[in-house]
C-alpha cells in the first residue's frame, strides 16, 4: 500500500507495530530517531510518520521528515509512560495522538483514510514497484 516510517525509542513496542503494518500491507521504515529515519528514507516520501511524543519533543518542534502530500504525521506513547503535554503548536499538525500498542486498530484505521484521501485527490504514483505518494503537483 503505503510508505510508512515509524518511530520511536522501545525496540520491543516498534517491532509490534511494524509487524502490524507489514500485515495491512505497508512498507514500513523502523528507526529509534528523526535523524537516523531522515538517512534511511533517502528522499522517499512517506505517506504517514509514526512517531514516539517523546521524540517529537526531544527531536525539536520542526518535524523535518517530508511527507507525501495529503500525508500525515501521528504521534504515540506507551500506556505505562506519562504522557507530557504536547506544544499546542505541535497539536495542530498531529492527525493523532494514539496509546499503542492498545490502539492498533485505530492506526490501521486512520491509515487507511489517509491513504484513500491521498489516492482520491490523484496523488498516488508508483516508483520502482513500490508504492507511495508524491508530492510533487500533477
Amino acid at each position: 500500500m503505503a510508505c510508512i516510517v515509524v518511530i520511536g525509542p522501545d525496540t520491543a513496542l516498534l517491532e509490534g507495530i511494524s509487524q502490524t503494518l507489514v500485515g495491512a500491507g505497508h512498507q514500513v521504515v523502523v528507526t529509534k530517531d528523526i535523524p537516523e529515519a531522515l538517512e534511511n528514507l533517502r528522499g522517499t516520501r512517506p505517506l504517514a510518520a509514526v512517531v514516539h511524543r517523546d521524540e517529537l519533543l526531544t527531536g525539536g518542534a520542526i518535524f523535518r521528515i517530508p511527507l507525501a502530500n495529503g500525508g500525515a504525521l501521528i504521534s504515540f506513547h506507551s500506556d505505562e509512560s506519562t504522557a507530557a503535554a504536547l506544544p499546542f503548536t505541535l497539536q495542530r499538525v498531529l492527525l493523532a495522538d494514539l496509546v499503542l500498542p492498545l490502539e492498533r486498530q485505530r492506526l490501521l484505521a486512520l491509515l487507511r483514510f489517509v491513504a484513500s484521501r491521498a489516492e482520491a485527490a490523484g496523488r498516488e504514483s508508483t516508483l520502482d514497484g513500490d508504492e507511495y505518494f508524491d508530492r510533487t503537483p500533477g
